[in-house]
C-alpha cells in the first residue's frame, strides 16, 4: 500500500501552543462569517514553527524554503461554507500539509478531513494537528455544521513532495489506486 497521508498530534510544543491560543489578533478570525485566507506577522510566526518542527523530524524538503512561503496562507473556515463543491467534493494537490490551529474542535461540529479511496474515510481537525497529504491523493474538507461554536482555522501550505516518517501518529494508506 501507498501512503496517502501522515498525521501528527500535538505537532508543536505545549509553549508554542499556549502562544497560538492566547494570540489576540487570531481570535477576530474565529467568528468571521466568510472563508478569510491571510499572511500576517502572526501567520509567519506559526508558519516557522512548523518549518522548525518539520526540520527536528527530518521531513523538512530544502526545496520548500522556496515554495511554502509563495504557496501557503493561514484560513478561517466559518460555518456552511463548502470549498469542495467542485469535483464531488475531493480535489488532489501535489502535496501539502494542514496545521489545525483553531483552540478547540468538536468532532461534532463537522469540518472534518476526507479521503478517498484510502484506508481512513476522514479525520477530526484536532487542535494542533498537523497534516501532511502526499501528492494525488482524493481529499477534500467537510462543510462545518452550525453547531461550531467558532470557525476551523488553519495553516495550510502546498510545496510539494511526498512525506513518510515514523513520527506520524496516524497513517492513512490508500487502498485503490487509480488506472
Amino acid at each position: 500500500m501507498r501512503t496517502a497521508a501522515i498525521v501528527i498530534d500535538n505537532f508543536l510544543s505545549e509553549e508554542k501552543w499556549q502562544i497560538i491560543t492566547d494570540t489576540v489578533n487570531f481570535s477576530n478570525f474565529l467568528k468571521t462569517e466568510e472563508f478569510r485566507e491571510w499572511r500576517d506577522s502572526f501567520y509567519e510566526e506559526v508558519l516557522k514553527w512548523i518549518e522548525d518542527r518539520t526540520k527536528e523530524l527530518d521531513i523538512w524538503r530544502p526545496h520548500w524554503e522556496n515554495t511554502i512561503p509563495m504557496w501557503s496562507y493561514m484560513n478561517s473556515l466559518p460555518c456552511g461554507i463548502d470549498r469542495e463543491s467542485a469535483g464531488g467534493g475531493y480535489h488532489t494537490d501535489f502535496g501539502g500539509f494542514v496545521y489545525y490551529a483553531h483552540p478547540t474542535w468538536n468532532s461534532d461540529w463537522g469540518g472534518h478531513l476526507k479521503f478517498k479511496d484510502c484506508d481512513v474515510d476522514k479525520i477530526v481537525p484536532i487542535p494542533n494537528r498537523f497534516v501532511w497529504i502526499n501528492p494525488v491523493v482524493w481529499h477534500g474538507i467537510e462543510v462545518v455544521n452550525e453547531s461550531a461554536e467558532h470557525n476551523r482555522i488553519t495553516v495550510v501550505g502546498w510545496p510539494e513532495g511526498c512525506v513518510v516518517t515514523p513520527h506520524a501518529t496516524q497513517t492513512i494508506n490508500i487502498v485503490k489506486e487509480e488506472n
